[in-house]
């Protein structure tokens, strides 16, 4: 087994580390975050809301298709096509905290797996992440291989889950079709990226296939 592209070097007696000049894996490195345009403040968008009748207020609550209760709420310009403001909150309380008081800390990466039915790998390895971080562990590089190669796997099965069930129905021709006509009319005839991979020679024929319980790409 050789990985050429990883900044790991193995010594003669197969001893790995990291390459020189590679951060470590749990370092920030590189120029510092910056916080970018300063939100509007509560009182600038009433006032906003007042005078402009193209400014309004959108919610969507629930946000459906996810494991768990989500809300969002945003203030949008309708005239330039942009969001002012833009909040979301967890509605549902999982309590997930409140079942690891006092238990092994080992125990959080079994237990949070069971937040979704869909992605629990994925918060198996936040935890195993959250836990070398708080005990300043640092796990062998040929570790870090296998798990990333695990949670890859689970990707090949995520993702497609997400896509083809999940979220695919909003972009299906069934959806589209009825909310944005002019963009169903341009997908019909719209050639599609990496037809020689997928086999689909417009996004229409996608959108086609993503329609509930009649497509071909629904699950």
């Amino acid at each position: 087994m050789c990985f050429k592209n990883l900044p790991i070097e193995i010594d003669e007696s197969g001893r790995m580390t990291l390459r020189g000049g590679v951060s470590g894996g749990f370092g920030l490195g590189g120029q510092p975050m910056t916080a970018g345009p300063k939100p509007l403040s509560e009182e600038q968008i009433k006032v906003l809301l007042a005078k402009n009748g193209y400014i309004k207020d959108v919610d969507f609550d629930p946000v459906t298709r996810i494991a768990g209760a989500l809300a969002f709420h945003a203030v949008a310009d309708l005239k330039e096509r942009k969001v002012l403001t833009g909040n979301s909150m967890a509605t549902l309380f999982r309590g997930y905290e409140v079942i690891m008081l006092g238990r092994d800390p080992r125990d959080a990466i079994f237990i949070t797996s069971r937040a979704c039915g869909v992605c629990g790998g994925v918060h198996s390895v936040a935890s195993c992440l959250a836990i070398e971080m708080a005990l300043g562990l640092v796990p062998p590089p040929l570790g870090v291989i296998a798990r990333n190669l695990l949670l890859s796997m689970e990707f090949n099965y995520d993702h497609p889950l997400h896509l083809f069930l999940l979220a695919g129905p909003d972009y299906s021709r069934m959806i589209v079709e009825q909310t944005n006509p002019e963009v169903w009319d341009r997908a019909k005839t719209y050639r599609a990226p990496g037809r020689d991979w997928h086999g689909y020679d417009t996004i229409g024929a996608i959108m086609e296939d993503l329609n509930p319980l009649t497509g071909k790409l629904y699950v």
